[in-house]
């Protein structure tokens, strides 16, 4: 008899000898959804548009503008609001600064402000909520 079909039966067996209450309890259970906390929805924001930047500066286009939603950094909710110290905010306050320097800086120059603000994220992220690094470093320019 193959594991699977092993696992079947046995699983089978396990839920009719759950009693009916039990099982209606089960159903009743709302499932745990996650809600994304302020900044995790502004950090995806600011990925998918420096994406979209550094496709810019590759092709030497001329950028976008940058967007004043960005200074949401210094007031979003954080998942963990302990998170938010002296570091996260003098980072925070770098990012910015490199952000702004990517869009009014001449075109040679784009690239070393853009990569910077980048680093400044990986920066952040080795210290908190290092998920999404891989990702964050792909935004490098070379």
């Amino acid at each position: 008899m193959s594991k699977y079909l092993t696992f079947l039966i046995c699983s089978l067996l396990l839920i009719s000898c759950i009693s009916e209450k039990e099982k209606q309890q089960l159903a009743d259970k709302e499932p745990l959804m996650y809600e994304p906390s302020e900044m995790a929805l502004l950090m995806r924001q600011m990925y998918e548009y420096n994406n979209l930047v550094k496709t810019q500066i590759v092709k030497k286009d001329s950028l976008l503008v940058f967007p004043d939603e960005f200074l949401g950094i210094h007031t979003a909710v954080l998942t963990d609001p302990s998170e938010r110290d002296v570091e996260f905010d003098s980072l925070a306050k770098l990012f910015i600064e490199q952000q702004k320097a990517t869009f009014s800086s001449q075109a040679d120059s784009a690239q070393y402000h853009f990569n910077n603000s980048v680093n400044t994220c990986i920066e952040c992220h080795k210290t908190r909520c290092v998920g999404p690094l891989p990702k964050i470093k792909k935004l490098l320019i070379k």
